[in-house]
């Protein structure tokens, strides 16, 4: 028995840039904004969070290579 693929039916775009244009007006509207005062605790938050992140690899990268540099660069070369 032979399977066959039907072609799919793609949708037909309908009344060009000034349709899309009001269609995403429309999805904004809905979006739920926030507020001033979540704006400034999420505005905290991220910045906490890549000050942090930031502290936490520099500090790693701080360790690794000064590891590294105590093993490659060591004085106690057998010559």
């Amino acid at each position: 028995m032979a399977v066959t693929a039907r072609k799919r039916e793609e949708p037909r775009a309908q009344g060009g840039i000034g349709q899309f244009l009001r269609d995403v007006y429309d999805e904004l509207r809905k979006v739920v904004w926030p507020t001033a005062g979540e704006l400034y605790r999420y505005t905290l938050v991220v910045l906490f969070t890549v000050l942090l992140l930031g502290i936490f690899i520099g500090g790693i990268d701080y360790l690794l290579g000064e590891a590294t540099r105590r093993t490659i660069y060591s004085s106690n070369v057998v010559g």
